[in-house]
């Protein structure tokens, strides 16, 4: 299968110059061989980057993608129209020769690019859809990825109080059952306190059911096998935003309900003092 080599930029949006910070809003991709630009832009679903850029009325991001998705469309016209002039496939000057560099060239206005990036093909569609969905969508955040970086903020926020050597990284078992928790605290060399973050918002709400499920179940297991001795603390986060039909928030509420019970205690990943305050009781 042919393989084409393309160049790619990352589309950044940057409304305060001052700050330098940005949000990747789309990628385009250039083929060369083929005198090509295939685009994608964050047009719905945009509720992260308004919540980042707090101040923002969200009508400068709408009308500032809307203006670049316009632009984008025109040149595209403009290379089919001079594809379809130029007398041999294999060239690549005139019109065509630089167009991309053109495109990204650095500029100070709201929408900037990254640097150019190069990678090989067969399917250029399906490239332009994963790279998007890497670097804008971030389909690599998985509830795993977002409960480690969550574990080491709680740790963050122990060792500050000096409460990070009571807690240690340990997997509470039997011959039989065992699951591994981040923070365990032990008493004789048994488990009397316990804390684990929990990720409940994933993009599908039949998921954040499901995993809040497994760890009640987890949690009456080591009971049953009286393994734990103590308290359990969840740190919840839940999903960033909510849209139209969006069911999530409601399976998050569902979720929360699910993991309630005895001896566990569910707090908001954020509510850091409630989190200190369960770490520091003194053990009966």
């Amino acid at each position: 299968m042919t393989r084409f080599a393309c160049n790619y930029a990352i589309v950044r949006f940057m409304p305060y110059v001052e700050t330098g910070e940005f949000a990747n809003v789309g990628v385009l991709l250039w083929i060369p061989r083929q005198k090509t630009l295939l685009f994608k832009l964050l047009r719905r679903k945009y509720g992260r980057i308004t919540q980042f850029f707090e101040e923002l009325d969200k009508q400068v991001y709408l009308q500032t993608m809307a203006n670049l998705d316009a632009e984008l469309h025109r040149i595209e016209r403009l290379l089919q129209e001079g594809a379809a002039v130029t007398a041999s496939a294999n060239l690549e000057y005139g019109f065509h020769k630089g167009i991309f560099e053109e495109i990204i060239r650095p500029r100070e206005t709201i929408v900037r690019f990254s640097e150019q990036r190069a990678i090989l093909s067969e399917n250029p569609t399906e490239t332009l859809t994963a790279l998007y969905d890497h670097y804008v969508g971030r389909n690599f955040v998985t509830k795993e990825y977002q409960e480690g970086l969550m574990e080491k903020n709680i740790k963050r926020l122990l060792d500050q109080e000096n409460l990070g050597k009571r807690y240690q990284r340990r997997k509470v078992e039997d011959k039989v059952y065992g699951v591994s928790f981040p923070f365990v605290e032990e008493q004789d060399h048994r488990a009397v306190r316990v804390i684990k973050p929990l990720f409940l918002g994933q993009a599908d709400s039949t998921a954040i059911i499901e995993h809040s499920g497994q760890w009640r179940l987890k949690v009456e297991q080591l009971r049953k096998r009286q393994l734990l001795h103590g308290p359990v603390l969840f740190p919840v986060k839940g999903p960033e935003e909510a849209r139209a039909g969006d069911h999530r928030q409601e399976a998050f509420e569902e979720a929360r309900l699910n993991l309630a019970g005895e001896g566990i205690e569910l707090v908001a990943y954020e509510e850091h003092k409630k989190i200190l305050d369960f770490a520091s009781r003194l053990l009966h």
